[in-house]
């Protein structure tokens, strides 16, 4: 491991390979000892001495060097921002170690919030889920441009709690908490969980929403 951390750098996407602005990478990292490649969906670039580059999410192909742990990056492309920060957001979400994110750590055992939402030509969708919670009440408050909405109580399950906003009817009659179809703005949104008393226990700013028609 320590090799193979030692040979994948970021200069690789400049001296190995030719950086292809497609998509044809999907699913999770796999790799085949076939045809001795290392696919890895979503490397997100960091510390580069392009500017341009930093914090952008690439989808790679690595060689692997003989019977080695060796392996040189031969492809890269450029993958969807917003879906790779899903992707990063619901794995930091579903794992219990400790979690670093830029200059934020989360320490393992420490409350968690994910959000999703999703933005259509006439609806807007969002979900609100926290994990590591004690037992109890909790309400979300949820916030895009100029709007907000605050959902019902709910009750944790386990230490989990789901708050669902919807603008879609059905949705709405299963319980979500209505929201008017345009209410995702500039494609983001920010979210927070509340105890029944009020105070603020984990909150997400700025999360991309997933665009679809």
């Amino acid at each position: 491991m320590k090799k193979f951390t030692k040979f994948v750098s970021i200069m690789g996407l400049f001296a190995c390979c030719n950086l292809v602005w497609a998509d044809k990478i999907s699913g999770v990292s796999r790799a085949d000892f076939i045809s001795n490649e290392l696919t890895i969906p979503c490397v997100q670039v960091k510390n580069s001495d392009d500017a341009v580059l930093n914090d952008q999410f690439f989808d790679v192909i690595l060689e692997r060097r003989g019977n080695s742990f060796n392996y040189e990056l031969i492809f890269a492309e450029s993958e969807d921002q917003a879906h790779c920060l899903r992707v990063a957001d619901f794995a930091a979400f579903d794992d219990d170690a400790v979690s670093v994110n830029d200059d934020d750590i989360t320490e393992a055992g420490a409350a968690k919030i994910l959000v999703s939402c999703e933005n259509r030509t006439n609806r807007s969708k969002i979900s609100v889920d926290g994990r590591n919670l004690a037992s109890g009440d909790y309400s979300s408050a949820i916030m895009s441009g100029a709007g907000s909405a605050i959902s019902l109580i709910k009750t944790t399950v386990g230490d989990e709690v789901e708050f669902d906003f919807d603008s879609s009817a059905d949705d709405v009659a299963k319980g979500a908490k209505e929201i008017s179809s345009d209410f995702i703005q500039n494609g983001t949104v920010n979210a927070e969980i509340f105890d029944i008393d009020g105070n603020l226990i984990v909150s997400a700013t700025s999360v991309l929403c997933a665009m679809r028609d």
